[in-house]
């Protein structure tokens, strides 16, 4: 049986974050093993609806990339960000890219619209406004770790990647930025589909 290009990406994920969980128990930062097993069930669910969520493999591997950027912390990059942007909003952007470019691309092959089309301009709000929702939710969970978990590492612990922000050190402040990261990575995420969707 020929696999086709998604089939290979779904597996390739699951190479790379095996290899992360294992790296996880080798660095002892054992957090990033739950996160891990979480990451490869919201990969193996998206990859088995793939049809029902109209998913190419570019909005596939766009959302693994951004998934893997946040396994990535557990090298410690959340700590201390290998790049001049604080890592928590690098993983923030590049989510929510991805996700902007799903979202767009789902409502793009839908027909639930009434007959079926809607404006480029609408389209593209709802996009952005769709992907924004899935940061938010993500941001609901940071705040449940913190309230049940509190101090760790990974998606439901309380680190410094929650309280770094670029100027002005503080939850609130992180969650704000975070949001605004979130903004801009769906807005870049749903122009980038756009155009790719006219080519």
């Amino acid at each position: 049986m020929k696999l086709s290009s998604l089939d290979k990406s779904y597996f390739l994920s699951l190479i790379v974050f095996l290899s992360l969980i294992i790296i996880a128990f080798i660095t002892n930062v054992k957090d990033y093993v739950n996160d891990g097993v979480i990451l490869i069930f919201l990969l193996t669910l998206l990859y088995l609806g793939r049809s029902s969520l109209k998913l190419n493999v570019w909005s596939y591997l766009l959302i693994a990339f951004g998934f893997l950027l946040h396994n990535f912390g557990v090298f410690g990059f959340y700590n201390v960000s290998p790049v001049f942007i604080q890592w928590d909003h690098v993983t923030h952007f590049f989510g929510e890219l991805g996700m902007g470019v799903f979202v767009f691309n789902y409502l793009n092959k839908s027909n639930f619209f009434v007959n079926g089309k809607l404006s480029t301009f609408y389209l593209c709000t709802i996009a952005v406004l769709a992907a924004m929702g899935f940061g938010v939710f993500v941001e609901f969970l940071e705040f449940g770790g913190y309230f049940f978990v509190g101090e760790g590492a990974g998606v439901l612990g309380h680190g410094l990647g929650d309280i770094n922000t670029e100027f002005v050190n503080g939850e609130w402040f992180n969650t704000m930025f975070d949001l605004i990261f979130n903004f801009f990575g769906s807005l870049v995420g749903v122009v980038l589909a756009y155009f790719v969707s006219k080519n």
